[in-house]
């Protein structure tokens, strides 16, 4: 396990616990995210730019997305405003970039938060590397971390978190 995964775990765990009060636990079985699925997921991304250039992700299906932006704005999931669902995902992906920056070379500066939502998409950046990935379990949901590391001068092109593929290309 490397520093990054390490971190990973324990800000996730963390904001998990202290800012939604929900539980979460690190899951062991990728398999289930790596089949294509026709349930609707989302997929939070904050680019990180500095001495140290990147990429964090959140992947989660919509249901655990809306129960957690339910609790962040203190309602029902049936009750949430458009919008809601993305503006929580995001923000969530920008506390555990955020975080995940302390412990990474710096200076290191955050982009604002992007939410892509759909069923069986892929999100590319391109030239980067997958640096860590960890696999968690919210009131029986998947939540998947990744943090890819580059930028677009590199070679490489991964694929990043989605509903069906999650290795590099």
């Amino acid at each position: 396990m490397n520093d990054i995964e390490k971190a990973i775990i324990n800000i996730t765990q963390n904001i998990w616990e202290s800012i939604l009060g929900l539980e979460v636990r690190r899951a062991r079985d990728v398999a289930p995210l790596t089949q294509a699925t026709r349930e609707r997921s989302l997929t939070g991304c904050v680019q990180l730019a500095g001495a140290w250039e990147g990429s964090v992700f959140l992947y989660c299906s919509e249901a655990l997305a809306g129960e957690v932006a339910a609790t962040m704005f203190g309602t029902s999931p049936e009750t949430l405003r458009n919008g809601d669902v993305e503006d929580a995902l995001g923000e969530l992906t920008n506390m555990v970039a955020g975080n995940l920056k302390i412990v990474l070379p710096r200076p290191c500066q955050l982009s604002l938060p992007a939410v892509v939502e759909g069923i069986d998409y892929r999100v590319i950046v391109p030239g980067t590397k997958i640096a860590a990935q960890v696999l968690f379990e919210s009131n029986s949901k998947p939540l998947l971390v990744t943090v890819l590391e580059g930028g677009a001068m590199g070679s490489k092109r991964p694929s990043a978190p989605s509903g069906t593929e999650k290795k590099a290309t």
